[in-house]
């Protein structure tokens, strides 16, 4: 029978929230959906519990860590869905929200890029959906003054109840037509933690559209992969709106991103390594910032 949808989840020492995100799918038997779980090395015993508690999904076992991207792309080359539906394995995914994103997709084949409702742990309204960032943004957030002008504004200035064109949506959840791969290609696996928006940037060079759909709601546990590695996560996400303007936006302008990053980082670290003695948060970033600032020089961008 033909694999109507590909669930592709990558995951990294996070054994206990996939096991709670993979319960929630429902008839996971269900021979038009595949699961494919790649784990990026984990040491929490994720791949035994795969294996033990869920057989009916393929798992891909890393022998180091990919990254989000590359990991994602290892398993849509091996997927088989006229549909892949990237997933982070920190979600879950409430009543039946595959179901019901595949129903407005096939009823829609002028969209390309489906997105669910997030929410918050506590049920509180995720904000998941933005525009594409801008140069200003960059420039703003080296002053700490991006915080008064928030980009969900764009799109939460009053609740939205119902299906929204939008430009750039959170690759925690990202529902995709086969045919969009097929003609824009995979994620880059340059831009960790800016692929998603990178991806859906490219569809619309590719005029194909990108959808909001409150009418599937999945909880999204934030972050909970970076945790495990802070330095990695800060420096990643720093770093990757570089290489971000440096792939999609004219040389002047990645040239004015590249200068106020390089401000970024150093006020940062500068500012982290003098509060570092009042907080362990603090010294935290202060060797955040300080590997984010060695991979700078380093051109690792």
């Amino acid at each position: 029978m033909k694999v109507g949808i590909s669930i592709i989840i990558v995951s990294y020492q996070v054994k206990e929230l996939l096991r709670t995100c993979l319960l929630s799918i429902g008839n996971r038997k269900n021979p038009q959906l595949e699961i494919i779980v790649v784990d990026n090395h984990s040491d929490d015993g994720t791949v035994e519990m795969l294996q033990n508690e869920f057989p009916e999904t393929a798992v891909i076992k890393n022998a180091f860590n990919a990254g989000f991207p590359a990991a994602n792309n290892q398993a849509i080359r091996q997927s088989s869905g006229s549909y892949v539906f990237l997933l982070n394995p920190d979600t879950e995914i409430c009543d039946d929200a595959v179901d019901l994103m595949y129903r407005y997709m096939e009823a829609h084949p002028e969209i390309a890029i489906l997105a669910p409702r997030l929410l918050n742990p506590d049920h509180s309204l995720q904000f998941s959906i933005q525009p594409f960032i801008k140069v200003r943004e960059i420039i703003l957030e080296v002053f700490y003054l991006h915080r008064f002008q928030k980009r969900s504004n764009r799109y939460f200035r009053k609740p939205v109840s119902g299906p929204i064109p939008v430009e750039a949506v959170s690759g925690a959840a990202m529902f995709i037509r086969r045919s969009t791969i097929e003609k824009i290609g995979m994620l880059d696996e340059d831009l960790f933690w800016t692929e998603d928006m990178e991806y859906c940037y490219r569809a619309k060079m590719n005029g194909l559209q990108t959808c909001y759909f409150p009418g599937a709601t999945i909880i999204h546990h934030i972050g909970a992969s970076g945790k495990k590695n802070p330095s990695m996560m800060i420096s990643s996400q720093v770093l990757t709106k570089i290489r971000y303007f440096k792939k999609n936006h004219s040389r002047i302008t990645f040239i004015i991103v590249w200068f106020f990053r390089f401000l970024h980082i150093v006020t940062r670290w500068i500012l982290s390594g003098l509060l570092s003695a009042f907080s362990p948060a603090f010294r935290e970033k202060y060797k955040a910032y300080f590997f984010t600032l060695k991979r700078f020089l380093k051109g690792d961008y």
